[in-house]
């Protein structure tokens, strides 16, 4: 059930995220206003993203550790949590699939990580959005 769940969110236009899905439309909309510190956030990793796609070419796969990277940038709104629904957001209104583009695993006590294939197009897909 969460997997057809999670293929019906990458099929979703803008418009469709927005209304079906109130937690990420707000990210969403935090992204695209340019808000602090969750553009701030997109935008490092989307550096970071280039920096490693330049270096290592198609197929690299970038690991993200949301509780790293709070450490990493560091504002009093941004927790695990939050990195995680702005990273779904991003992705997904990028029109990312998962199982493709990215993947999600588990920690055994269920902290999520994330894993981007960074490829030209998923570059320019997660460049294009913000």
């Amino acid at each position: 059930m969460l997997l057809d769940n999670i293929f019906i969110w990458a099929n979703l236009s803008e418009v469709e995220i927005k209304t079906r899905l109130p937690p990420l439309s707000n990210y969403v909309k935090l992204i695209k206003e340019k808000e602090p510190p969750y553009y701030d956030l997109i935008k490092y990793i989307l550096l970071e993203f280039q920096d490693v796609h330049e270096r290592y070419g198609d197929g690299t796969i970038y690991y993200i550790n949301p509780r790293l990277l709070e450490e990493k940038i560091r504002h009093e709104k941004l927790t695990s949590r939050n990195i995680c629904r702005t990273l779904l957001a991003w992705f997904y209104s990028a029109r990312l699939k998962e199982g493709e583009d990215f993947f999600v695993t588990t920690t055994s006590k269920g902290r999520k990580n994330y894993h981007v294939v960074l490829t030209s197009r998923t570059l320019n897909a997660l460049g294009s959005f913000i």
